[in-house]
């Protein structure tokens, strides 16, 4: 990834805070939404795997979980995605304020300009390559930088919040903590394939359009079967900020 994160926005940073939902007769928590730091690296990675590969359509679909060699590539491209430094983590707050439990995290990546355009390459897992060409094949149903006339965007690899703090809205509130972090780093715009119902509904609550949408019976064609998959379709969706 050629992108650098601004020596002029340092890292550890804290992009809202927000007291969470009373559930189950038990107060509300305070959480807060912040820059992921190499001291969570490892916890962070380790919380995408267990969660993320777990919950997500395509993944499930695809068996990600049982095929050792796509989860050790999906890490590696993790890993280089972290290195951009602009991921965020979402952390219940102890009664200093300080993070305490990590409960939601999102891979955010800067998509810009002078990269190569997206293509399908083969590496390491099976179910990695027929997951990558699916996220590839919707990528490249819309420029990004013409629609939105901008030089950069933000982009994302996956977001996930554990099981026992959904329903306290951190998905929302980590789509609304983008836009600080964005105009930050002064990037206009933010865009996404977005591969379950969930996440597409709630991209669109937050203002998100849909750009293009890639039906998954369409795959089949490059011998890829995605009819188990809960979400029949990934939806590209984005939104340009203003700023």
């Amino acid at each position: 990834m050629s992108y650098v994160r601004p020596s002029n926005v340092p890292l550890g940073q804290i992009w809202s805070r927000f007291k969470g939902i009373e559930k189950d007769g038990k107060p509300p928590k305070m959480y807060q939404i912040r820059d992921m730091e190499e001291k969570w690296r490892t916890q962070c990675l380790d919380f995408m795997q267990e969660v993320f590969l777990r919950d997500e359509p395509l993944s499930k679909a695809l068996d990600v979980k049982s095929d050792p060699l796509s989860i050790k590539t999906i890490r590696k491209n993790w890993e280089m995605f972290l290195d951009q430094k602009v991921s965020l983590a979402c952390f219940t707050e102890d009664e200093d304020g300080n993070p305490d439990e990590l409960v939601g995290f999102n891979i955010i990546i800067i998509r810009t300009k002078d990269e190569p355009d997206s293509e399908f390459k083969h590496e390491e897992g099976k179910s990695w390559n027929k997951l990558m060409r699916t996220l590839v094949e919707a990528e490249n149903l819309v420029n990004v930088f013409t629609y939105y006339d901008v030089d950069s965007y933000l982009s994302s690899s996956g977001l996930t919040v554990l099981p026992g703090h959904r329903g306290q809205n951190i998905g929302a509130r980590m789509f609304a903590a983008r836009e600080p972090l964005c105009r930050a780093l002064g990037v206009k715009a933010s865009c996404t394939v977005y591969t379950a119902t969930a996440s597409q509904v709630l991209a669109a609550k937050c203002g998100y359009e849909v750009l293009a949408t890639l039906h998954y019976k369409d795959m089949m064609k490059y011998g890829i079967n995605l009819s188990t998959s809960e979400c029949p379709r990934a939806e590209v969706m984005g939104i340009k900020f203003d700023f």
